[in-house]
């Protein structure tokens, strides 16, 4: 009996969890956010998900500003018919990251469109976001694997694939292939 009624109170938990992140984020009725996804959003930013978009559990996904008294808030767009896999990081401070249609988004995937500052006579811990870079902008069609980086700045063209592992520092063309650490182009797809 009371095992029963732990696990209907933690169905109640996380039923009312989802009601509550549909209110905050900007989706289609047939998206799907796995229940055990973490979301957080910061006052003045948004997420939007499009529709047949589906994120994976244990993937967290922040949109926010550079800081508290920031008016430059954060934006991150999911679209429709885009698979992002379990365990991925995605996270959008003071600038935009936008996921096109019809993408594929491997697991343990890293996107984070700001870098810390690194200046010598500060902690890194308590210095700022570094500012202009414009996010991480990706097409539609593409397939990113399991354990890419994609760094602040980029841009990934529209059917593009980026190799397992792969750390993405600079723009990737359109049906383009790269892999490795740096990424680099290895081929186009046919």
């Amino acid at each position: 009996m009371i095992n029963t009624l732990i696990l209907l109170c933690r169905d109640l938990f996380h039923y009312f969890r989802q009601l509550i992140l549909r209110t905050n984020i900007q989706s289609e009725t047939n998206c799907i956010i796995d229940r055990n996804a973490r979301i957080i959003i910061s006052k003045g930013s948004s997420l939007k998900v499009g529709n047949g978009a589906y994120v994976g559990a244990f993937t967290v996904i922040i949109c926010q500003g550079f800081d508290l008294d920031d008016n430059e808030n954060a934006i991150i767009e999911i679209g429709e018919n885009t698979y992002i896999g379990e365990l991925n990081n995605i996270r959008a401070a003071g600038s935009r990251i936008i996921i096109g249609k019809n993408c594929l988004l491997s697991q343990q995937i890293t996107l984070v469109s700001s870098n810390h500052g690194i200046k010598r006579d500060a902690n890194i811990l308590s210095q700022r976001w570094i500012k202009g870079k414009d996010g991480i902008l990706i097409g539609d069609d593409v397939w990113i694997g399991s354990g890419a980086s994609i760094m602040p700045g980029v841009r990934i063209g529209n059917g593009a694939v980026v190799a397992a592992g792969s750390v993405v520092t600079k723009d990737v063309e359109a049906y383009c292939i790269v892999a490795g650490v740096p990424a680099k182009k290895i081929k186009q797809r046919i």
